[in-house]
């Protein structure tokens, strides 16, 4: 159960309670070192995990790969999501955002990438059953569902990584499952916490420069005298092109301010030998540092156990929450406000005289044709208004001294209510009249599980075992209607537009069940055994297709436990563990050939084509295999952890091409296999310790490798326009030609012919594609460190990674050497970096009005390093003592100052994007992720 060592610091143990051990990240499995020859203090430290179906399991148990974290090491992390948090806290764990829009999703790889076209996204589970998890909006840029999720009310986090830990869950455990553990009551007087923070929110990343307009004259004056052998200067030519050389617009200032960010928090727990309780409320909001962009929750925790007799255990817990989300549009829409910073002329103002925003009346547009952002992001919205309400519902009935019962039924309910509202003056909804799209997403998922536990003690022998059965369901319906023309901006509701513009409805049904059996045995956790079958049955296959099956195998051996290592002092742990097993690959694909009836022919339903008949068609499925060692010093003031994993997926499902005269593009196959294999490290330290009043510091570092390659693909290599897959290369691999400068002599673009070294060419059709990297970080970790002293405290938590390229996707204008840079003028950094007869050693080429060269095509010119170190999380707090808060009835107060995403090293200097856009590989001109600075205070009484 790894855990970040910023966890240390509020143990607030002394130096004789830590005799018997401490925590230990093991960058895969912490397991607790025990004092030697003290039974007493090896029960009062011993630690557990939640693993699955919400089961706990003791770390000295664990044979598996696990990566935990508390709710110390998370707490007060200024982000919406849970899912947001792992970056560089926890070994084999990489996520990324390609958008800083708040409330956004976050990818999440656990130990690489696992397919090519099915899920690679892990599974949620929630007190031990299947959540929702990603994006379900149908109109907005992006959103999570997670985000509905609460934070604070998590007591811990635990990935799963390995075979032994995963396969209990069978078919959807091949990209990883994450188990989010919730806070329950304890025995006690009601115990109450108010915590709250607020402060503001910037762009991590320093952007690309904008234009300025007499840059931008300079430059277009020289690309036209190039192409036409003219002597223009840059005020000529604004007067050739018509514009306002006075003029200089920046555009982003026109939508961009600093974001407001808040959170509130209160919760009350307690209960006595019958009943506990835990209850909770949170309100959270976050603004973007674009105006129109953000997202805020209202949340509502109770969670209650009764002990009704010795035998009978009732346990119910019932969350309800709401949130608010507005996003922006990503990419080429002209509404977007990033795209505009760039491609709008500095030569158009942003108001009129009398403070309206300015568009040209006659064409409703900007002289080049593009949208005022300003007036867009305040006359126009895209809504998501998400309602979530979810319960656990539990039994446990110990039917005998070593076996229980335990019964869950959990239904989570998702309400999602879009608006998308275009005004009829200016931007998109002009040429409409005015446009809403009004939409209803409905989502009923269930999930039902019997279980049985038995266990059982005979000397130094334990022994374990469960049976398992589970059935989860989601029923989906939808529902949206979109209007056009309506007679004032001020009418915003979809009545008001009164010309019916289309409609949508789809309703769905997807299920599985499956049973489960899971075994335990371990000799005084010296040798330890873990073993697990599953069979699950998906609704989507054929019907000899439907089943799976799915298994696994750990063994443990914790070498400290024998005579001759016990007598080493130096020596507190040294366990080796393994594990193999065959998991399943969530999967959308489906193997019916169906007919659609959605097409009007003459007012009769007509009929299309819907898939192809693919009987053999099957699961996807995962192999993978892990060996680990963990090692504890000094009584675990060192600990480190090293493993090897090896995740072999196979019968890859993909896409494959079809002639279009056989009425669909593609068909569903199974075509390949591909494998993630790599190494993680960790260590830990205790350099000084002590209680509140001594300085106390800890010291933590992990790292993981990634090496993703695909080894069979039926068919031979499938290449894109920048990206490829073939035998040898990973999944996220980018296929390009390979930039080589500019020609010193001449100015011309210049590409190796070969796509990788040696001769040159300035034809571009005559330059070669090459691979040219991954997505992918091949490194990746973090650090943490945590020093205290009389109640001050300094926590540092730091992120890094290596190996991955990221592309600029929109260079094509933005970059475009002459060809569209009179109407889309692109990134300002390009003037006084480009090739002149007195400047011959510059980055980029000589423009050309109307550039023919084809310079600006994809290729290594736009492609990054997205090396990168990054002080994720800092915080600075101070803790009052006992005597200070005498007669005020408060047990504990807490003052601090919290910066998140403070500061971002990039080694790549041309590099102007956020390095966590390395898991989509490109930008698409998105929000960028921001950075926050925030004060908050916690009270607990």
């Amino acid at each position: 159960m790894p855990i970040n060592v910023l966890n240390f610091v509020n143990m607030n143990v002394k130096i004789k309670a830590l005799t018997a051990g401490v925590l230990f990240f093991m960058g895969g499995a912490t397991v607790m070192a025990q004092k030697k020859d003290s039974v007493k203090d090896e029960k009062s430290i011993d630690e557990v995990v939640i693993v699955g179906f919400g089961q706990k399991k003791s770390v000295k148990e664990v044979t598996g790969a696990v990566s935990s974290l508390k709710s110390d090491a998370i707490q007060d992390v200024p982000v919406a999501s849970i899912d947001k948090m792992l970056q560089g806290r926890v070994t084999g764990v990489m996520t990324g955002n390609s958008s800083g829009q708040p409330g956004g999703m976050a990818s999440v790889r656990v130990r690489g990438i696992s397919s090519i076209n099915g899920v690679v996204s892990p599974i949620y589970i929630l007190d031990g059953v299947r959540i929702a998890n990603g994006d379900l909006t149908t109109a907005n840029t992006t959103a999570n569902i997670l985000a509905n999720l609460n934070p604070d009310d998590v007591e811990s986090v635990t990935i799963l990584k390995d075979a032994v830990s995963t396969a209990v869950y069978g078919a959807d455990a091949g990209a990883g499952v994450v188990v989010i553990n919730t806070k329950s009551g304890k025995k006690g007087k009601p115990r109450f916490n108010f915590s709250f923070n607020y402060g503001f929110n910037d762009k991590a990343v320093k952007q690309h420069e904008r234009f300025k307009t007499a840059d931008w004259l300079t430059y277009l004056a020289d690309a036209y005298n190039n192409r036409y052998a003219t002597s223009y200067t840059g005020d000529t030519f604004a007067t050739a092109l018509g514009v306002n050389k006075d003029i200089d617009s920046d555009w982003a200032k026109t939508v961009q301010k600093l974001g407001y960010q808040q959170n509130a928090d209160f919760s009350m727990s307690g209960g006595n030998d019958r009943m506990t309780y835990y209850t909770s409320a949170n309100y959270f909001n976050q603004e973007s540092i674009v105006r129109n962009s953000y997202f805020n929750r209202l949340a509502f925790t109770n969670k209650i156990a009764y002990q009704a007799t010795d035998k009978f255990k009732l346990t119910t817990d019932i969350q309800f929450s709401y949130s608010k989300l507005s996003t922006l549009s990503e990419g080429g829409a002209f509404a977007n406000p990033i795209l505009a910073q760039y491609f709008n002329r500095p030569t158009d103002p942003t108001k009129n005289p009398d403070g309206s925003w300015y568009w040209i009346a006659s064409t409703g547009r900007l002289s080049n044709g593009m949208f005022n952002p300003g007036a867009v992001t305040d006359m126009n919205y895209s809504n998501a208004g998400t309602f979530r309400t979810y319960a656990n519902l539990g039994l446990e009935y110990k039917i005998l001294k070593n076996l229980t019962y335990k019964f869950v039924f959990s239904p989570e309910y998702i309400q999602i209510e879009e608006d998308r509202y275009w005004n009829p003056i200016h931007g998109d909804g002009r040429n409409y009249g005015g446009y809403q799209r009004t939409s209803n997403n409905r989502y009923f998922n269930f999930n039902v599980q019997n279980i049985l536990d038995y266990n059982y003690k005979l000397g130094l022998h334990n022994f374990g075992a469960s049976l398992i059965q589970e059935a989860y369901k989601t029923d989906n319906r939808f529902l949206s209607a979109t209007g056009i023309t309506v007679g004032t901006p001020t009418l915003q509701t979809l009545s008001n537009f009164v010309v019916p513009f289309g409609y949508a409805g789809s309703s769905g049904v997807s299920s599985r069940y499956g049973y489960a059996a899971t075994g335990h045995y371990d000799y005084d956790k010296l040798v330890l055994l873990d073993a697990s079958y599953r069979r699950d049955v998906l609704s989507q296959f054929m019907p000899e297709n439907k089943a799976g099956n799915f298994w696994s195998v750990g063994v443990g051996l914790d070498l400290a436990r024998l005579n001759f290592v016990k007598n080493i002092n130096a020596i507190s742990m040294f366990k080796l563990r393994s594990s193999y097993g065959k998991l399943g690959n969530q999967v959308s694909a489906n193997p019916y050939a169906l007919y659609n009836y959605n097409t009007n022919y003459n007012d009769y339903a007509a009929a299309t084509y819907s898939g192809v008949m693919n009987p053999n068609l099957r699961w996807e499925t995962v192999n993978p295999f892990n060996v680990g060692i963990d090692i504890g010093l000094f009584n675990d003031r060192i600990t480190l952890s090293a493993e090897y994993f090896n995740k072999k997926t196979k019968d890859l499902i993909y896409n494959l091409p079809l002639q279009t005269s056989q009425g669909l593009v593609s068909y569903p196959d199974n075509i390949g296999s591909l494998v993630n294999k790599g190494y993680e490290f960790a260590i830990n330290t205790v350099i000084l310790k002590g209680n509140r009043d001594d300085i106390r510091w800890t010291l933590g570092f992990n790292l993981s490798t990634l090496d993703n390659e695909i080894t069979e693909l039926y068919g031979g290599n499938v290449n894109g326009s920048t990206t490829t897959l073939r035998v040898g290369e990973g999944v996220r691999t980018w296929y390009l030609r390979k930039w080589a400068g500019v020609d010193a002599a001449t100015g011309a673009p210049l590409w190796y012919i070969n796509g990788v070294d040696g001769a040159t060419t300035s034809n571009y059709n005559t330059a070669q594609q090459a691979v040219q990297g991954s997505m992918l970080n091949k490194v990746y970790g973090g650090a943490n460190t945590s020093i205290s002293y009389k109640g001050f405290a300094l926590d540092l938590q730091f992120a890094y990674g290596f190996g991955s390229k990221i592309y600029d996707d929109w260079a094509l204008y933005t970059y475009s050497d002459g060809q569209y840079t009179v109407n889309y003028p692109g990134y300002g950094e390009v003037f006084g970096d480009y090739w002149t007869p007195t400047n011959t050693g510059a980055s980029n080429p000589k423009p050309m009005y109307g550039n023919t060269t084809l310079s600006n095509r994809a290729s290594t010119r736009f492609l990054y390093d997205g090396d990168y170190i990054r002080l994720s999380n800092a915080k600075f707090s101070y803790t009052f003592n006992g005597d200070f808060l005498k007669g005020s009835g408060l047990n504990s107060v807490q003052v601090y100052v919290m910066a998140n995403n403070a500061y971002t090293y990039l080694f790549d200097k041309k590099l102007k994007f956020d390095p966590e856009v390395n898991i989509a590989g490109a930008s698409n001109l998105g929000l960028p992720i921001l950075k926050s600075y925030l004060f908050g205070f916690s009270l607990n009484f």
